[in-house]
C-alpha cells in the first residue's frame, strides 16, 4: 500500500486520516486536506490567526512567529503610528517595537483571507481586519479596520515564520 506522509491510497477504514493532530477529513467543513496544497492554505489561515491572537495576548512575543530576516510596516503596532519599515537591523528595530506594543482587545477578519500559493514552502495572504480597543474607562470599544498582506515561509521543522507584512489603515468604504 503506497504511503506519502501518511495517507494512503487504501480506502478501507484503517487508513490514516490525521497528519500529526490534524484531522484530514474536513476542516471547518471544507473539502479533505489531501495535498500539499490544500495543507499549506489551511496552515496559512490557522497560523495568521495565531499571530493576531498574539498581538491580542502578548504582542512582546510575536518575534516569535517571525524569521530572522523579518521585514514589517504596521502602524497599528505603537501609539506613535509609522509606516516605516521595520527589521531586525532598522532603529527602532522589531524587537523594541514588539516591546512596546499595547496589545488589541480583539480582532476579527472580514471574510476569508485570500491565500496564494508562493511556492511549495511558502504563501502569501491577503485580507480586511476589524481591530477593537477598549477606551480607559472600560466603558466603549473602538474599531480600527486595516488591509493587511502577509508573507509567511515554512522552514526544515515544518514550522511557518513570518517574513514579510504590511497592515494599512482601510478608510470607510
Amino acid at each position: 500500500m503506497p504511503t506519502v506522509m501518511g495517507l494512503t491510497t487504501d480506502s478501507s477504514s484503517k487508513t490514516t486520516t490525521t497528519l500529526g493532530n490534524q484531522d484530514l477529513r474536513k476542516p471547518n467543513g471544507g473539502s479533505r486536506l489531501d495535498t500539499i496544497s490544500k495543507r499549506n492554505h489551511h496552515a496559512a489561515k490557522e497560523i495568521e490567526t495565531l499571530f493576531w491572537r498574539c498581538l491580542c495576548d502578548d504582542p512582546s512575543a510575536a518575534p516569535e512567529y517571525m524569521a530572522e530576516d523579518c521585514i514589517l510596516i504596521n502602524p497599528l503596532l505603537s501609539s506613535h503610528p509609522s509606516t516605516t519599515p521595520l527589521s531586525k537591523n532598522s532603529e527602532p528595530n522589531l524587537l523594541e517595537v514588539f516591546e512596546k506594543a499595547e496589545p488589541w482587545a480583539g480582532f476579527r477578519f472580514h471574510g476569508d483571507p485570500l491565500v496564494v500559493e508562493i511556492d511549495l514552502m511558502a504563501v502569501a495572504l491577503v485580507y480586511k481586519v476589524s481591530l477593537y480597543t477598549v477606551d480607559e474607562k472600560g466603558k466603549g470599544t473602538r474599531e480600527v479596520v486595516a488591509s493587511v498582506s502577509s508573507s509567511w515561509r515554512q522552514t526544515a521543522g515544518a514550522d511557518w515564520v513570518l517574513v514579510a507584512h504590511h497592515c494599512q489603515y482601510v478608510d470607510d468604504e
